[in-house]
C-alpha cells in the first residue's frame, strides 16, 4: 500500500437530487475518518449539475443529515472558505468550467460534438441491426476529425453543441486503488466512448466540473463508491490533458441490501438518514454502525467511540468486497448506546418524541421533564428506539378505556374469581399508605398468598388493569409511578367491567 503522507485534504460531494442515502453519509464518514486520522481537511462540495434530477431543499437536508451523525466540514457551502463558492451551479456562472473545457478543446483533447439526442439514438439503433450487442456500443463524433473550418461553418449555423472528450482509438489507461491495496486497474481505450463534458446549456457534467473543482481546490485523495470505477479511466485521461498530478483514488465498497441481493436503494429500502433520527437512533450509535460498513479495525472490536475510531481508522482496512446492511444489526447497537445513558439523559432525548405524540408539551414544563426522567428507568433497559418511548409510556400519561375482560382473566381462573381479587387488590392497597415500590410489591405479594393464587395470575390481572396491556413494564414500579389516585381508578374499572 501507498505510505499516505499529511497533510491530506478530501472531499465529499453530493447531488441534491433527494434525501441523502445512508450509504452516502458512510462513504462521507469515509472521507471525514480519513482527513480527522491524518490531520487534515474534509470539505463540503454540492454538486447541482443536473438540472432535471434537482431538488429544492435536499442540499439543506444533506446537510442535517450530516451534522445529525457528527461530520463536520472545514469548508464548504454554508462556511465558506478560502475555495467558495462550493456550489457547482455558482462555480459554472463564474465561468470556470467553461474555461477549462475550452482549454481541452484547444488543446485537441476534446471537441464540438454536434451531433443531436436523436441522431444518436439512431446510431445505437444501427449498431444493433448490424446484430451488434446493444451494451457494446461506443459512441465516436465524426466531429473529432473535422477541420476547423468545418467545426466553425457548423457554429456560424447557430447548431448547438456538446463538448465531447476525445478518447484514444488505442492503448489502455489505468490507475491504481487505495481500497484494492495498490492494485492496478486497466482498461482498454477501444471499450471507452466519448463522454460529455459540457451540456449545450453549458452546464459541466460530473466528469469535467468533480475533477476541475478538485483540481483547484486541492484535494489529494478522492475517496468515493465503487460504482465509479468505470469512470475512473476518463477522469485519469483528463488528469493527463490537463497536465495535472492526480490523486490518488480510493473506492469504497457498496453496501448491499439485507438480503444480499442487490445494492441499497433509494425506491426499495428504507434508507432516508433523515428516517433514523425520526425514528429514535443515536447518532454516536448511527456513527459507529456506518464505520462499520466495509471497515473494520480487527475481528471483534464493534462498539468504539468516536475518538477510538478516528484514532484507529486506515484505508488499507477498508474492505474491496460489499459490505451487506442489517437493520437488526443497527437496531442492537442502538439499544447498547441507550443503555449506556443515564436516565436523564435518555429522558431529554425522548422528549421530542413524547411531545410529538402529544404525551407532554413542547417544551416540555419541569413537571413533565421531571416526570418523563422518573418513568425512563421503567423502559431503559427495553428501549431499541427512542420512539418506541411514547408508545411504552402512553398510559402513564392519557386516561385509559376499561380494561377487556378477556385480557383480564388469566389462564385458569374465571371473570368471577378475576373480579374477586381485583377487589381485594383495591381493599388493600386502598389501606396502603406508604405507595413506594417496595411497600406496593409486599403488600400484592402477601395478598397472593391470601387468595390462594399463583403470581403470575394476580400480577397479570393488574398489569393489564392499570397500563391495558398485557406486556408493560415492571407492576411496582408502574404502580408507585402511576400514583395512589390513579392506580386505584383503573383497578376499580377494571373490577366493574367484569361484574
Amino acid at each position: 500500500m501507498a505510505e499516505i503522507t499529511p497533510p491530506v485534504r478530501v472531499r465529499f460531494a453530493p447531488s441534491p437530487t433527494g434525501f441523502l442515502h445512508i450509504g452516502g453519509v458512510r462513504t462521507a464518514l469515509f472521507n471525514w475518518l480519513f482527513a480527522r486520522h491524518y490531520g487534515g481537511q474534509f470539505l463540503l462540495r454540492v454538486e447541482d449539475t443536473d438540472e432535471k434530477r434537482f431538488v429544492p431543499g435536499a442540499a439543506d437536508d444533506m446537510m442535517a443529515s450530516l451534522r445529525w451523525v457528527g461530520i463536520d466540514w472545514d469548508e464548504g457551502p454554508d462556511i465558506g472558505g478560502p475555495h467558495a463558492p462550493y456550489v457547482q451551479s455558482e462555480r459554472k456562472e463564474l465561468g470556470i468550467y467553461q474555461r477549462y473545457a475550452d482549454e481541452l478543446v484547444a488543446g485537441g483533447h476534446a471537441y464540438k460534438c454536434f451531433v443531436t439526442p436523436e441522431q444518436e439514438e439512431r446510431l445505437r439503433a444501427e449498431w444493433a441491426a448490424r446484430g451488434e450487442r446493444p451494451e457494446r456500443f461506443r459512441f465516436r463524433g465524426p466531429e473529432r476529425d473535422w477541420s476547423p473550418a468545418q467545426v466553425a461553418a457548423a457554429e456560424a449555423q447557430g447548431l448547438p453543441f456538446t463538448i465531447r472528450l476525445k478518447v484514444p482509438l488505442d492503448g489502455s489507461t489505468g490507475f491504481t486503488d487505495l481500497v484494492r491495496g495498490g492494485e492496478g486497474i486497466s482498461v482498454n481505450n477501444a471499450d471507452l466512448y466519448d463522454l460529455v463534458l459540457l451540456k449545450t446549456t453549458g452546464m459541466p457534467t460530473y466528469h469535467l466540473a468533480h475533477l476541475v473543482d478538485d483540481h483547484l481546490m486541492g484535494i489529494t485523495h478522492v475517496i468515493r463508491g465503487e460504482e465509479w470505477v468505470p469512470s475512473a479511466p476518463y477522469h485519469v485521461m483528463l488528469y493527463r490533458a490537463f497536465g495535472w498530478q492526480m490523486p490518488v483514488f480510493a473506492h469504497v465498497p457498496n453496501i448491499l441490501r439485507q438480503d444480499g441481493r442487490g445494492k441499497l436503494s433509494k425506491r426499495k429500502d428504507d434508507v432516508a438518514t433523515n428516517r433514523f433520527w425520526e425514528r429514535g437512533y443515536l447518532p454516536e450509535a448511527m456513527f459507529n454502525y456506518l464505520a462499520l460498513q466495509g471497515w473494520s479495525y480487527d475481528d471483534h472490536t464493534e462498539i468504539m467511540s468516536r475518538d477510538e475510531i478516528v484514532a484507529r481508522f486506515s484505508i488499507d482496512r477498508v474492505q474491496a468486497s460489499p459490505a451487506r446492511w442489517n437493520p437488526d444489526k443497527l437496531k442492537d447497537m442502538n439499544g447498547l448506546y441507550i443503555r449506556k445513558l443515564s436516565s436523564a439523559e435518555v429522558a431529554a432525548r425522548v422528549a421530542p418524541f413524547l411531545s410529538q405524540a402529544g404525551l407532554i408539551a413542547s417544551p416540555p414544563s419541569d413537571a413533565e421533564r421531571a416526570y418523563a426522567e422518573r418513568l425512563v428507568p421503567l423502559i431503559h433497559e427495553r428501549l431499541e428506539e427512542l420512539s418506541e418511548a411514547s408508545d411504552l409510556l402512553e398510559f402513564f400519561f392519557h386516561d385509559l378505556p376499561p380494561a377487556e375482560p378477556a385480557l383480564l382473566v388469566q389462564k385458569k381462573m374465571d371473570p368471577a374469581g378475576t373480579a374477586a381479587a381485583l377487589a381485594a387488590a383495591y381493599a388493600e392497597l386502598g389501606e396502603l399508605e406508604d405507595w413506594s415500590e417496595a411497600a406496593l410489591e409486599t403488600t400484592l405479594r402477601a395478598l397472593v398468598e391470601q387468595l390462594g393464587l399463583k403470581a403470575g395470575q394476580l400480577f397479570g390481572t393488574l398489569r393489564v388493569a392499570v397500563t391495558g396491556r398485557t406486556v408493560a413494564p415492571p407492576l411496582f414500579e408502574t404502580l408507585a409511578a402511576l400514583g395512589r389516585e390513579r392506580a386505584l381508578a383503573r383497578i376499580a374499572a377494571a373490577r366493574d367491567a367484569l361484574a
